[in-house]
């Protein structure tokens, strides 16, 4: 499922009830009654009733991601209307009414904050209002809807439409989740808003209640997902070189009882993993398809490192099978594309990168490919794992324009501890350049099988 998604899905809405209501109620509107007249979704404990409320003895509480409480209310056609609230924590709250869902996303307040959302009710004589989880445990207390008058002036919240499309069959008023799935994945993006010293991470639940960032993560004008990256900026860990703007396949689905970081149900394993480990793992072997184009990347920079981005890996436990560059030298209009496979050393763990060309040549010297794909040329890969066997293969046009076969039985990854998963986005790999460098690629399609 994803959020806005998700949500639409979820937001189930009932027959429209007596049309041109004077007055707009909400039932039960600071808890008091448990949540009688509300309709709670997600697993259990997933929302739950505290006694720390902003007024009377209770306030709701959304405790986990797949947090989500929600009440269909009667509206008066083409009115304006404002509903608040009061809120502690993180909170995403909205309103589904006419196909347009409005809503925002509230970060962390320390203290009970006031927060109001505008909406017009356009034809329809209901609406659902709804509250869900956005990143961290929030509170909701004294809900208030308020008729407001007819159309007129008013600033209305951010909204995004049930049913738009593009020319790519995406829709380019969408947030990313509305266009992709991605209840399987969390994103990284080179920001550390949160001031912990890494790059924020942007989970399951969150990412699919709509998130977008207009800097690294956001929706284009032909509705592709764009994921943009600049040299400078917040790291995944000490470790790490390079920033990036990525996913990261997470098999669990949002399910925070499932550990992340080991094997297990949110990762996958060869199926040539022993039979402990493959009976624990989320799947055995898996595919990612994508397609896109690069829109931008680095200029300047060291040598060895300017013009390169990896758009797609798996990584697993210490290593990664494979990545998957784009590289376009400064001097080129045409680009090429290769991957590294890191066999490891079981023991130490170090891994040695043996790199396969398969458009061009990755050599800094190299002459531009004749048979290079240019920067916003779209093309389609495709990485496979079946058995022993790592097939990547680049498409265009539905035409495979260069694939490789490669076995990996040897390759380290069959151990126990071992698990695996998809990313996919802009890994930049430049380090050198100026600070305001950047990569940029825009998908239009991206999908795992297992």
């Amino acid at each position: 499922m994803k959020f806005l998604a998700w949500i639409f899905s979820a937001l189930i809405l009932a027959p429209a009830l007596l049309a041109n209501t004077a007055t707009a109620q909400i039932s039960n509107p600071g808890f008091e009654s448990g949540f009688e007249g509300w309709t709670t979704d997600g697993k259990a404990g997933a929302v739950a009733l505290s006694d720390d409320g902003k007024t009377g003895a209770h306030s709701a509480k959304l405790v986990s991601e797949t947090g989500l409480l929600k009440q269909v209310i009667q509206v008066t056609p083409q009115r304006h209307y404002k509903l608040s609230a009061q809120l502690r924590g993180a909170v995403l709250i909205g309103v589904k009414v006419d196909g347009r869902l409005y809503f925002d996303r509230i970060k962390s307040k320390k203290k009970w904050t006031s927060t109001a959302l505008n909406f017009n009710s356009g034809q329809s004589a209901s609406a659902t209002l709804f509250v869900s989880y956005n990143g961290k445990t929030g509170r909701l207390d004294d809900f208030v809807l308020r008729d407001v008058g007819a159309q007129g002036d008013q600033k209305l919240s951010h909204f995004v439409l049930s049913k738009t499309s593009g020319g790519t069959g995406l829709s380019p008023t969408l947030p990313p989740s509305e266009n992709f799935d991605l209840s399987k994945w969390y994103l990284s993006i080179p920001i550390d808003e949160d001031k912990n010293g890494k790059s924020d991470s942007i989970y399951e639940t969150a990412l699919t209640s709509g998130f977008e960032d207009e800097r690294f993560f956001y929706t284009a004008e032909d509705g592709g997902m764009v994921f943009r990256s600049t040299i400078a900026g917040a790291k995944t860990s000490e470790n790490t070189k390079y920033t990036r703007s990525e996913l990261r396949e997470m098999l669990r689905a949002g399910d925070t009882s499932i550990s992340t970081a080991k094997p297990g149900l949110n990762n996958w394993v060869l199926a040539s993993a022993s039979e402990s480990a493959r009976a624990k793992a989320g799947a055995i072997g898996g595919r990612l398809e994508a397609t896109l184009k690069v829109d931008h990347v680095t200029t300047t920079g060291a040598e060895k490192e300017v013009g390169r981005v990896i758009i797609g890996q798996i990584h697993g436990w210490k290593n990664e099978p494979i990545r998957l560059y784009y590289r376009r030298l400064p001097n080129h209009e045409k680009g090429s594309i290769y991957f590294a496979h890191e066999r490891q050393d079981v023991g130490g763990m170090k891994g040695t990168d043996e790199y396969f060309d398969l458009i061009g040549s990755r050599a800094s010297n190299a002459e531009e490919p004749a048979d290079g794909i240019r920067l916003g040329e779209t093309f389609s890969y495709r990485i496979d794992v079946t058995g022993t066997t790592l097939t990547t293969t680049i498409l265009q046009d539905e035409n495979i324009r260069a694939e490789k076969a490669l076995d990996i039985s040897q390759s380290g990854y069959n151990i126990d501890q071992e698990y695996l998963y998809f990313k996919a986005g802009v890994y930049i790999q430049d380090k050198t350049g100026k600070p305001d460098d950047y990569a940029q690629a825009t998908f239009y399609k991206l999908e795992t099988t297992h």
